[in-house]
């Protein structure tokens, strides 16, 4: 007994592994420089940049860690991409910068020398910054630049990140698989008496060399399959797998009769396709 190899369509998922992301994305994140010189103007840089104004000091650090997994604080994606500022809205408590730097307009630690909220990490075409081993300083200074030793009172902390994307491609592709598929069985039968013993299956006898003879396939009383006489020849079988047509090759004398196919060629009730003969 044959096995057929077949084709069909399968969704396919393959991996074709990861490149690292260069840029550090949206988020929000709580800083707290204690030690300063209390009532003193400060400004924030991050990465060598002011981004005063991209912060509020009216948020704590219970506000963020206490927040939802998926509250904006937490994860604001790009909903604030066009800010050019600490934004407001969209679910914000606290909107808007505190101060909006530049060199008149500092953040001021308060008397105990602590200066602290929240930080927006912008990522778009013209704020962003770069994902690097060292990290990014964060820095709060009492004078508009960089250079500590020209400095009274300053901080400054560490920030690192890192991320990667997964590649993947997604499509369809053919794949082969194995069917068990029973060959062609034939029925020969040469004789034209008035009585016939088909050893297929349980078989019904003809009467004289006109009509019909009817077999059971496999003993299936569903599967039928009516030989067809005309002056004692045979010309051709039928076959019905429940009442409806089915597939059936028909012989004579070893010779093709008829081909009867089921309706849009297909395989009746699944069963296998038989060839007759007389």
């Amino acid at each position: 007994m044959p096995y057929e190899t077949r084709y069909r369509e399968v969704d396919v998922t393959k991996e074709l592994g990861y490149d690292r992301i260069k840029i550090h994305r949206p988020r929000f994140i709580f800083f707290n420089f204690t030690g300063l010189r209390p009532s003193t103007p400060h400004w924030i840089w991050f990465g060598k940049k002011e981004v005063t104004k991209y912060c509020n000091t009216s948020y704590s650090k219970t506000d963020l860690t206490s927040a939802g997994r998926n509250s904006v604080l937490k994860e604001p994606g790009e909903r604030f991409i066009k800010a050019t500022q600490f934004p407001s809205g969209g679910g914000l408590p606290y909107g808007g910068p505190t101060a909006t730097g530049g060199k008149n307009n500092p953040l001021f630690s308060n008397a105990n020398g602590i200066l602290k909220g929240l930080f927006y990490l912008q990522s778009n075409a013209t704020d962003n910054w770069s994902i690097s081993k060292s990290g990014q300083q964060l820095l709060a200074i009492d004078i508009y630049g960089l250079k500590k030793a020209n400095a009274y009172s300053y901080a400054a902390a560490k920030f690192k990140g890192a991320g990667q994307y997964e590649n993947f491609w997604k499509g369809k592709e053919k794949e082969s698989y194995e069917v068990w598929v029973d060959p062609p069985k034939t029925v020969v039968d040469n004789s034209n008496d008035s009585k016939t013993t088909v050893t297929h299956s349980t078989v019904t006898t003809r009467t004289g060399n006109k009509g019909t003879k009817i077999t059971f396939h496999n003993n299936d009383n569903d599967d039928k399959v009516t030989h067809h006489y005309s002056n004692g020849k045979f010309i051709g079988a039928t076959r019905t797998v429940g009442g409806k047509p089915a597939p059936v090759t028909t012989f004579r004398n070893g010779k093709l009769v008829t081909t009867t196919h089921a309706p849009n060629n297909s395989y009746a009730g699944g069963r296998s396709f038989d060839g007759w003969g007389e």
